[in-house]
């Protein structure tokens, strides 16, 4: 591929005012619109200067993420070309980030509020979006978002050493479901995993079962949320639980007392990444016996299944301070607690599933999350909130323009659907999108276009 022309014959010019880059913005913008978006912005949010206003402000934010915007004066993105003939009230990006500046934290709850109630409206306007059984599953976990920031508030050394904000989020998924957000919160980057995933919990659940969610939901954690309190609040919601269980001393002498015939060997189809030594493994071997967790609790001990997962230790430290030298095999064991009743291996590879909600955070921070743009906490914390919002009608774009886009990432829904260029035309009172000619991806477009334009 070569240029048509010598550089010295091609010029350049900004002045086109009837182009957009982003013409999916108008049926995300419409989606938004049929779920009534504005009005319960405006119904819920009492953040000051804001009366009245509040939804078309909010929207505005969400609109410039959905374009790819990942600071406040990248919602700038929303004012070029022909924009202000498709969409109205658009605010500049000064306005939204004193908009974002006046939050507190009962108005960051506030917008918590509306991303519950919009996932609730979204899941019944775009059937698909969320899993409908046989099982669901939450996904919690948490990341650090560095920040540079000095005066960063909230921003502070976490368990990876790096100096942040801890976004923590809950995800619901399916067998053949992509991931939606389901709550999520912003925390001190010195948090600990597990502080607040209670209440994150049980928020979570209560969206999904006002969504129309009825189905039995299954809560996934790594060892880090392996706490009481936590099980026993799923257990009191109604769910079931899958958590990693930390290598304590009763777990370790209850693996001890596993029979060497209980252990049953499995392969996996695809190798997967050992945790620890970041090594590819594609063979291990699982057993289960029962197990009692958290007996110091008295009444609230709580008795289910501990699966444990052991593979071959090849750390050749550990196989020296152990002496072994290969005389005897030296295993690496992963336990988890659960009570579910799927049968051991499919229990132990539906654990492993938890791995999904990585792919959340890789979405979020390539896109609103790539900065979190104030020093204010709390302004930070709505973005947050707002990005929630944009993933999730991200999700609902990609399942109303149906085959592959139902499960892609965000990047692909914004590249190929979103991130559509078209000159816009006016006749007879009626606007008129012109886009490009052999788009490679103008059938999943059309698909979306009639999903929301015409239904």
């Amino acid at each position: 591929m070569q240029l048509s022309h010598t550089p010295g014959r091609l010029s350049a010019s900004f002045d086109e005012p009837n182009l957009v880059g982003s013409a999916g913005l108008v049926p995300a913008v419409a989606l938004a619109g049929r779920i009534g978006l504005v009005g319960l912005a405006d119904a819920a949010l009492t953040v000051p200067g804001a009366k009245g206003c509040a939804g078309a402000k909010l929207v505005s934010v969400l609109a410039g993420m959905l374009a790819g915007a990942d600071s406040i004066d990248d919602l700038d993105v929303l004012r070029h070309g022909a924009m202000g003939k498709l969409f109205a009230g658009v605010r500049a990006p000064s306005t939204l980030g004193t908009f974002l500046r006046s939050f507190q934290f009962g108005h960051v709850r506030q917008v918590d509020a509306v991303a519950s109630r919009a996932l609730c409206r979204l899941a019944r306007r775009v059937p698909g979006l969320l899993p409908a059984g046989p099982v669901v599953w939450l996904d919690v976990d948490d990341t650090i978002k560095p920040v540079y920031g000095r005066s960063k508030q909230g921003a502070e050394h976490g368990y990876t050493r790096v100096r942040g904000l801890n976004a923590q989020i809950a995800t619901a998924s399916g067998p053949d479901l992509a991931p939606i957000i389901a709550a999520a919160r912003l925390r001190r980057g010195a948090a600990a995993s597990a502080h607040g995933a209670v209440r994150l919990v049980r928020d979570a659940v209560a969206t999904l079962r006002r969504a129309g969610v009825a189905g039995p939901i299954v809560v996934r954690a790594d060892s880090a949320y392996y706490q009481q309190a936590l099980v026993a609040a799923i257990v009191k919601a109604g769910c079931r639980f899958s958590i990693g269980a930390r290598l304590n001393k009763g777990v370790r002498a209850t693996i001890a007392t596993i029979d060497e015939q209980a252990w049953t060997p499995i392969v996996y189809p695809n190798a997967i990444v050992d945790p620890d030594t970041g090594e590819l493994i594609s063979t291990a071997e699982v057993a289960e016996v029962a197990y009692t967790a958290f007996t110091s609790h008295g009444a609230g001990r709580v008795t289910g299944r501990l699966i444990v997962r052991r593979v071959p230790e090849r750390n050749t430290t550990k196989l020296a301070a152990a002496a072994q030298d290969g005389l005897f095999q030296v295993w690496r064991y992963h336990a988890l607690f659960t009570n579910q009743s799927a049968p051991l291996v499919e229990a132990e590879k539906t654990h492993r599933g938890h791995a999904v909600i990585e792919q959340v955070f890789a979405d979020l921070k390539a896109g609103p999350l790539a900065h979190l743009p104030s020093k204010s906490f709390t302004a930070n914390s709505a973005w947050l909130a707002i990005a929630t919002i944009a993933f999730n009608l991200t999700r609902a774009l990609g399942v109303s323009a149906g085959s592959r886009y139902a499960r892609a990432e965000t990047a692909t829904i914004r590249a190929q659907l979103i991130h559509t260029p078209a000159r816009v035309s006016i006749s007879a009172r009626r606007q008129h999108l012109h886009l490009p000619t052999r788009w490679p991806w103008a059938t999943g477009w059309q698909r979306l276009w009639t999903a929301i334009m015409t239904t």
